[in-house]
């Protein structure tokens, strides 16, 4: 059975709050996150579907109560409601996906998945046709990894070796409808990667993104990240504009048309105050 080399140091996971512990016990966190690094890219396709749940919910309330319901004081608070309908269909979709890699791990140990709703019924079916069909050996999952000179953090779904890939790689799943760009890549073949090579102190030649769609038509599919070095230098660019964002850049005005205004406004409102009475 292929085992991992040992780590360089521990990485403990508090609720996604990475920490590293040293040889000699010392710390170094709490990390930024790889899922957080990956937030300062643009995402127009999140957007639009953000945009798109917010007036599904706005029209649906409105069908829902009627138009002799809709007091200003109602529709205002539909507003602020639907301003918030893509961050609660968001975390439910995260509730799923956690439920779906708990099923998968399950599987991994050679156990059947139990109590699981019926939405992952398709993508467990799917995972387990996958196991078969693939030769790699699944070393280490939910296996917490972070570098010590870079400063971030995150868990990764998991590590294996594929002697047709060439040896060590990383597998990461997505519940979702489709991919995003290159986003899975950095993610996967970027963070985890630079993490897991400074870590273990061994190369990465593949990475794997693995995606279950949880509604109909259910479609699956494993798809391989084709550069790891270039998906590490993807990465590392929106790590440095996070970095860089730690630190203001705009600094105090050297002219403000408000400063100016509200000047003029006090010199009006003296000359007024000075006037006799009655002019």
């Amino acid at each position: 059975m292929t085992q991992l080399p040992p780590p360089q140091y521990e990485v403990t996971d508090d609720n996604h709050r990475y920490t590293i512990r040293l040889p000699s016990g010392d710390l170094i966190g709490p990390l930024v996150s790889v899922t957080s690094v990956l937030g300062v890219l643009a995402k127009d396709a999140l957007i639009g579907w953000a945009a798109r749940e917010s007036a599904a919910f706005f029209k649906a309330e409105l069908l829902r109560l009627g138009a002799r319901a809709l007091t200003p004081v109602v529709l205002d608070q539909i507003a602020k409601d639907a301003a918030q309908a893509h961050r609660r269909k968001a975390n439910d979709a995260a509730d799923l996906g956690s439920v779906c890699h708990n099923a998968f791990e399950a599987i991994i140990k050679g156990q059947e998945p139990i109590d699981y709703p019926k939405e992952i019924e398709q993508p467990i079916s799917a995972f387990k046709v996958y196991r078969l069909q693939s030769d790699i050996e699944i070393v280490a999952t939910e296996l917490p990894v972070a570098s010590a000179e870079l400063r971030y953090g995150g868990r990764l779904d998991f590590i294996g070796w594929s002697e047709s890939r060439g040896g060590w790689g990383i597998g990461d799943y997505k519940t979702s409808s489709r991919f995003y760009g290159n986003d899975y890549a950095y993610q996967a073949g970027g963070g985890y990667a630079r993490a897991v090579e400074e870590m273990y102190g061994i190369e990465i030649k593949w990475a794997e993104i693995v995606r279950f769609s949880k509604k109909p038509p259910f479609e699956s599919e494993a798809r391989p990240v084709t550069n790891i070095r270039a998906a590490i230098d993807g990465f590392l660019a929106a790590l440095a504009i996070v970095r860089a964002n730690e630190v203001p850049l705009i600094g105090a005005p050297t002219f403000s048309s408000a400063g100016t205004a509200a000047q003029s406004a006090s010199a009006k409102a003296k000359r007024k105050a000075a006037l006799p009475m009655g002019f």
